[in-house]
């Protein structure tokens, strides 16, 4: 059984991203839930969780998609194999509120998104070495998968993070510190048909992560770079660039 979580309020986002997981899963036994009124991310996440059934967890942005939906839960489970949880781009050392503070060598993954200026799409890449990357101590939020027995331990903090930031870091390095294996998976590729913000608000919840967690976190420096970046016209060539790595992982 797979429980499926996502938050939203636009009933456009939310019948399309629900069928877009009901036919990846196809005949695999799985329940979709859906919070339309969200206080914060958080807490509408752990309200998700007392209600979910299933013993793989996914929580969800409502405005991804998969572009190789064929192989997605496939890859899911080879992954949960080896790994107590999974992401899409994070880091092996969190040294601040952004997992991408840390910088190369330390993030890992790829994402794309729509572009604003340019080309309509641009797939940033931090790090795709492996099919997936172990010793990750946090993720971003857009996509993560896990075993429900990570619940035993952690729960997301709805009384710090009251908000729609700094959830996921909080969760997903208090996960890593509970001593459970993350991972960074690479050959999911997704396109997120939006784009972070890091406004007066994030950083107020940012602050909030930095004193909860300041005793644990690196304290190296954050070190000026530039991740890579390469625009594409059509989903189709985001998919080329997307999945070259684990191409050639397997030839």
């Amino acid at each position: 059984m797979i429980s499926i979580i996502f938050c939203s309020i636009n009933q456009i986002k939310t019948d399309k991203i629900k069928r877009q997981y009901s036919e990846m899963m196809g005949d695999e036994p799985h329940e979709i839930i859906v919070i339309r009124d969200a206080l914060s991310l958080a807490e509408a996440y752990n309200r998700g969780l007392n209600l979910a059934k299933g013993d793989i967890i996914v929580l969800s942005h409502d405005d991804i998609k998969f572009l190789s939906p064929t192989n997605w839960l496939k890859t899911i489970k080879a992954h949960l194999n080896s790994f107590d949880f999974i992401g899409l781009a994070g880091t092996t050392k969190l040294i601040g509120p952004a997992w991408a503070q840390a910088g190369p060598p330390n993030t890992f993954g790829q994402v794309a998104e729509l572009n604003s200026n340019g080309e309509p799409y641009r797939v940033l890449i931090f790090g795709t070495p492996l099919r997936v990357i172990p010793n990750i101590q946090a993720v971003d939020g857009l996509f993560m998968v896990f075993r429900k027995e990570v619940l035993e331990k952690v729960r997301f903090d709805a009384k710090t993070f009251d908000g729609f930031h700094c959830y996921d870091i909080d969760f997903s390095f208090s996960v890593y510190k509970a001593g459970y294996r993350l991972g960074v998976a690479t050959d999911i590729p997704v396109l997120h048909e939006s784009q972070g913000k890091f406004e007066e608000v994030w950083r107020m919840y940012a602050q909030r992560l930095y004193e909860k967690h300041q005793a644990d976190l690196s304290t190296r420096r954050v070190r000026p770079y530039q991740h890579s970046c390469v625009m594409a016209l059509n989903t189709d060539e985001v998919l080329e660039i997307m999945s070259a790595p684990y191409v050639l992982y397997n030839n």
